[in-house]
C-alpha cells in the first residue's frame, strides 16, 4: 500500500509499493513517478508525489503538462489533496484560473465522471479554505499553486481510508492515461502555461516519434515552434477560385432558414473580404462560420475575444522559451492567434469579437486586413536554429532580404468574426478602422414557423407526449412568436439555441418536478435570463412578456429577483 508509505515518509518503500501500483493498473502508456519537499511561502511543511507520463519531458512540470499530484500539506490536520494538475514553469507568475478552464473544457468528458462518481471538484481558493491559515497570514502564492489542480479532492489520510485513497488515485492516472490518446502530443493537454495568457493556440508540435509524443522530449528538451518555411516570395501565387467549387446545397447541419446569411457570406469571402457576423444570441453565427469553411472546405481555428486581448495575444511578443539542454530561458517571439493561423493556412473565427478592444488588440493586422497583399515588418526578431535571430516579417517578403524571418499570408486566408447584437452596447464598439476592413452580415432569427419546427423536433427526447405539446406551445408563444406576446413584443428574440438548452434542461429536470410551466421558468432563470445583461430598463417589460408567455399574471417574487440580478435593475 504505497499511500502509507507516502504519508509516513517512507521513500524506499514508497518507491516498491507505486511501482507494484501502477503494474496492476490497465495502463497503455508508462508512467513515471517523482516526489519532494518544500516548505510553503507561508513556512508550512509540505510533500508532493508527482505521477506522470514517462518519456515526455525531463522537467515535466514546466511544460504545462496535465499529471496527478498528491500534496500533502499542512500540520494538525495534515491534509492530502489529490487531483490532476496542471503543471506551469512559474506558478506565481502564471494565470492558473484561467488555464484550469481552458483544459478543463478540453478534457470534460474525462473530468465529469471523476466529479461526478467519486466526489473530485474544482474550484477557485480563497485565504478561507486554507485549514492551516494563522490570523493575518497571506497565502496567496500558495492558494494560486492550489487552482492549478484541474480537478481534486481534499482527505486527511489515516489507516481507515488508505484503500479508498489508493482506488481514487488509480481513477486519476487511468484519467490522464486515456487523455493522452485524445490529445496528443501531451504538450497540448496544457497549452503550455507559459503561453496560454497569450492566446488559446500554439503553434504546431513538433515532430513525433510513432507514439505521438516529442522524439526528443526524453533529453529534455523544450517544444520546439514549428512553422512554415522561408521561402523568398517574389510574387503571390493566384488565389484559388474555390466559390467555383462550393456544393449547390451546403451542408448547414441542423440550422434552419441560413440559406440566404450562408449565401451572403461565401460571396463576401469569394470577393476577397473578411466578414464579422453579426446576431442575437444562440441564432447560430459560430456553427454558420464553421459551416462555411467546411463547404469551402478549408481548415480553421476558433478562438474567444476577451477584454484583456492585445497585440501580444493576436499577433505576437517576446516571451522566455527554454533551450534544450539548459537552465536558459532566452526571450524569443511567439506567434499570437492571428499569426499561427495564418502560418498554418487556417482561417480563423473568432468569437464574441467585441469583447476585445480591437485598436489594441489587432494592432498592425490592421494593413493586413486591408488587401492588397501587403506585409508589415514587426519590431520583434525570432530566434533560429543556429542560434541567430531574423527580423519578423507578416504578410509577402522581399526577395532581396534575407535577414527576415516569414510569417506568410496566403492571398485565401480569411478572418470570420461573430459579435451579439444584446452586447454591442455595452461592450467595446466595433472600430470603424475594422468595420471598413470586413463586410457585416446580419444573421436573422429564424421565423415563427420555422422556429416552431425546430422546437417540435427538439422535444422528442421527452416521452410524455402531454409534457412535449405543453412545452412546445410555452416556448413558441416566449421565443418564437414575432410578435404580440413574448420576447418578439420587446424586440428581444433570441436565436433556437436557447431554447433547445432549456429542452435538454426539462428532460432532466422533470425527474423533480412536473408542472409544464414550473419546468420552463426555471430553465429560463439560467439560461435566458443572463442574456439580459445590463438590459435594467427593460426589466418590468421582460418580466411582463415572459409571464404572459407562460400563462401567468406576474413572475413569482424570486424570479423577478433573479433577473433583476442581470439586468442590474434597482427595486
Amino acid at each position: 500500500m504505497f499511500i502509507e508509505e507516502f504519508v509516513v515518509d517512507d521513500p524506499v518503500a514508497l518507491g516498491k509499493g507505486l511501482e507494484a501500483f501502477l503494474t496492476s493498473l490497465d495502463l497503455k502508456h508508462e508512467f513515471a513517478w517523482s516526489s519532494g519537499a518544500r516548505d510553503l511561502p507561508t513556512g508550512v511543511p509540505s510533500r508532493f508525489l508527482d505521477i506522470y507520463p514517462d518519456g515526455i519531458v525531463d522537467k515535466h512540470d514546466s511544460f504545462g503538462i496535465v499529471y496527478v499530484r498528491l500534496w500533502l500539506v499542512g500540520q494538525n490536520p495534515t491534509k492530502l489533496l489529490m487531483g490532476i494538475f496542471l503543471g506551469a514553469a512559474r506558478a506565481e507568475q502564471a494565470e492558473p484560473r484561467r488555464a484550469a478552464t481552458y483544459v478543463r473544457h478540453e478534457l470534460e468528458n474525462l473530468l465529469n465522471p471523476l466529479e461526478r462518481e467519486r466526489g473530485f471538484q474544482y474550484k477557485t481558493w480563497a485565504d478561507a479554505d486554507i485549514w492551516w491559515r494563522e490570523q493575518e497570514m497571506s497565502v496567496r502564492a500558495v492558494t494560486r499553486q492550489f487552482e492549478q489542480f484541474m480537478t481534486y479532492k481534499a482527505v486527511t489520510p489515516n489507516a481507515e481510508n488508505y484503500d479508498s485513497i489508493e482506488s481514487d488515485i488509480g481513477k486519476l492516472i487511468a484519467t490522464v492515461d486515456q487523455a493522452m490518446d485524445e490529445l496528443e502530443p501531451i504538450r497540448e493537454f496544457g497549452k503550455n502555461i507559459l503561453l496560454l495568457y497569450y492566446g488559446e493556440n500554439l503553434p504546431a508540435a513538433p515532430a513525433t516519434s510513432g507514439d505521438g509524443f516529442a522524439a526528443d522530449a526524453a533529453a529534455g528538451a523544450a517544444p520546439a515552434v514549428a512553422e512554415q518555411a522561408q521561402p523568398e516570395i517574389a510574387q503571390a501565387d493566384p488565389e484559388p477560385d474555390w466559390f467555383a467549387n462550393l456544393p449547390e446545397d451546403p451542408d448547414l447541419g441542423d440550422l434552419r432558414g441560413m440559406e440566404d446569411a450562408y449565401e451572403k457570406v461565401v460571396a463576401a469571402l469569394a470577393a476577397g473580404k473578411h466578414v464579422l457576423l453579426m446576431g442575437a444570441p444562440g441564432v447560430g453565427k459560430t456553427e454558420l462560420a464553421e459551416a462555411v469553411c467546411r463547404s469551402v472546405p478549408q481548415p480553421y481555428d476558433v478562438v474567444t475575444a476577451t477584454s484583456d486581448w492585445t497585440s501580444v495575444h493576436t499577433i505576437g511578443g517576446y516571451m522566455p522559451v527554454p533551450i534544450a539542454g539548459s537552465d536558459a530561458e532566452p526571450l524569443d517571439f511567439i506567434p499570437g492567434v492571428f499569426t499561427e493561423a495564418m502560418a498554418a493556412n487556417k482561417w480563423l473565427i473568432i468569437d464574441e469579437m467585441n469583447r476585445a478592444d480591437i485598436d489594441k488588440a489587432f494592432g498592425e493586422m490592421f494593413t493586413l486586413l486591408g488587401g492588397k497583399r501587403k506585409s508589415i515588418m514587426l519590431p520583434y526578431r525570432k530566434r533560429q536554429d543556429d542560434g541567430g535571430y531574423r527580423r519578423v516579417v507578416l504578410g509577402m517578403a522581399n526577395a532581396q532580404e534575407t535577414d527576415t524571418h516569414v510569417y506568410g499570408l496566403d492571398p485565401s486566408w480569411r478572418l470570420i468574426g461573430t459579435m451579439n447584437t444584446f452586447d454591442k452596447a455595452s461592450l467595446f464598439q466595433m472600430s470603424f478602422a475594422f468595420s471598413r476592413r470586413v463586410a457585416v452580415i446580419e444573421i436573422a432569427i429564424p421565423n415563427e414557423a420555422d422556429y416552431r419546427v425546430i422546437i417540435e423536433a427538439a422535444v422528442a427526447v421527452l416521452d410524455d407526449q402531454a409534457l412535449r405539446d405543453a412545452i412546445v406551445e410555452l416556448l413558441v408563444a416566449i421565443f418564437a412568436v414575432e410578435g404580440g406576446t413574448g420576447l418578439g413584443a420587446l424586440g428581444l428574440r433570441v436565436g433556437p439555441a436557447i431554447p433547445l438548452d432549456i429542452v435538454r434542461f426539462i428532460d432532466r429536470m422533470r425527474r423533480y418536478e412536473d408542472d409544464p410551466a414550473k419546468l420552463v421558468l426555471t430553465a429560463l432563470e439560467s439560461f435566458l435570463f443572463p442574456q439580459f445583461e445590463g438590459l435594467h430598463e427593460q426589466t418590468a417589460d421582460i418580466a411582463a412578456s415572459i409571464a404572459a408567455g407562460l400563462g401567468m399574471q406576474e413572475l413569482p417574487v424570486e424570479s423577478i429577483a433573479r433577473l433583476r440580478t442581470f439586468t442590474g435593475a434597482m427595486e
